[in-house]
Parts: C-alpha cells; structure tokens; sequence
C-alpha cells in the first residue's frame, strides 16, 4: 500500500520512522509547506526514501494519507478533486479541522477517512451510545509548557508562567475550544464525532505542577453513567501526547489486521 505522509513535523517524522520499519506499507511522498523539514526526515529512513510532492500528486498517487500537518490543511484535502476516490483511505490527525468542514466531510463518499482516538480513552463506549447522550462534558488539565503559545492565551494576555497552582483557563464549546487551542483540543473534536452531541461542555485546566496531559470524559444519559481518564506523558512536542502517536500507527496497524476490536 502506497502512503503518502502530510506534515514532517513530530507526528509525520515518528509515522514515517514506523512505515519504514515494516513491510506492508510503502512510503512514497512527503509534503510540507516547510520543505527543510521534509528534507530532514528522509535522510532519518533507512528503507523508504519518499519524493517531496506537491498535495495534489501526493493525493494522487498514495493508498493512504496521512495528515499530520494542522487543521489549516483539512478543507484542501477534503475538497482535493483526487481525493474521493474508491479503495482511498484518508488518516486524520487534526480532528478540529474536521469541526469547521462538516459538510465537506459529509460529501466524501468513496474514500474512506481514520480518525484515531488520539490521547483519549473510552471511545467505543461513547460511540456505543450516541444518540441517548443527557450530558457530555471534557475536562483537559496540561502542562503550562503545552498550552503556551495558544490563541486563546495570547488574546486573554493569560500569563501562564507566573501561575503556581492549578487554575480553570478556559469554560465553554467546542467550536470556541478548537478556535482557541487548535493544537490541544483535537480529542473534543474526536469526543464530538465520536458520540455526535452538539452540547459538550469543554474545561480547560492548566496545572504547573503535573507531568501529564489528562483528558477526563465523562457521559450521562438512559445507559447510566461513562467515565474515562486517560493520563498521557508529553511526546517530545510538548503539545502532544505519546498516545496520540501511539494510536495513529496501530490504527495504520489495523489496515491490515485480519481481527478488529472494537466498534
């Protein structure tokens, strides 16, 4: 199966490395608006040495692709002309941007589109009862180093690194949580497609003194009560958890897995 691989960054750079390792899957294209970066990560492979190819003949030519760029890239692929094609699959990393393109996404009919649950846990549960869902809500408490740099924190001027103890940054929807932290709120919008409840209430916490990235769900309704926490340690990106890395290479994994567990 040809891949083709959106974004050289943290994410692209260690999916790569793990392509590159095994036989099923081939490497063929890298795209980056940074191109050093593209550069970079082919002399890390050993085996695959993937071309450096413009969007729309990475789309063309790859089996599987995977973004792994920002939510900025998500309409340009869902609306790539090469895109909705049958025995395509489409690996989304920046699940917000999927918020934003809802019915862009609805018109996708042929291909078939990934979505990893990331650094979240308790997915099949939620999917389980969508539908009958009273009340949803996230609650995401990271390290400071994580969320600096984020649009809602320089618009509120929150100065993150005076803080000494745990406090409440953000309350509010979804939309308004991947407007402001578009690198650290993909699991809400993961949460959102997963269990399609208009009203999750998102809380952000940041904490100066945890060494994890914790994301606690928790879901009522006619089923009872869902309750999941995940503690995640940061990858080398501090904006991302191992985990999310983690559950993109064994959802690639399952592509080809004869047993599938889970809904």
């Amino acid at each position: 199966m040809n891949v083709g691989i959106i974004g050289c960054g943290f994410i692209g750079t260690e999916i790569a490395q793990f392509i590159d390792k095994g036989k099923d899957f081939k490497l063929i294209g890298l795209n980056d608006t940074n191109k050093s970066k593209a550069h970079i990560l082919i002399k890390k492979l050993k085996i695959n040495k993937p071309e450096l190819m413009s969007l729309d003949d990475l789309i063309q030519n790859s089996d599987l692709i995977i973004e792994s760029a920002s939510k900025d890239i998500i309409q340009k692929l869902l609306q790539n002309k090469n895109l909705d094609k049958k025995n395509k699959k489409l690996l989304i990393m920046s699940t917000g941007g999927l918020i934003q393109n809802l019915n862009l996404i609805n018109g996708v009919k042929n291909c078939e589109i990934l979505l990893p649950s990331g650094a979240i846990s308790g997915l099949d549960a939620i999917k389980s009862v969508s539908g009958r869902i009273k009340s949803l809500t996230l609650t995401t408490t990271k390290t400071v180093k994580s969320l600096e740099g984020a649009p809602f924190i320089i618009k509120n001027n929150i100065k993150l690194n005076k803080t000494n103890k745990k406090i409440l940054i953000f309350y509010g929807n979804l939309v308004d949580a991947v407007d402001g932290f578009p690198q650290n709120i993909n699991v809400a919008a993961t949460l959102f497609l997963a269990s399609k409840f208009e009203n999750i209430t998102i809380k952000i916490i940041a904490d100066p003194n945890t060494k994890f990235n914790t994301h606690e769900i928790i879901a009522t309704g006619d089923f009872g009560k869902i309750s999941a926490i995940t503690q995640n340690l940061p990858s080398k990106n501090p904006r991302t958890s191992h985990l999310a890395v983690l559950s993109a290479i064994q959802t690639i994994k399952n592509i080809k897995n004869n047993i599938k567990i889970g809904s």
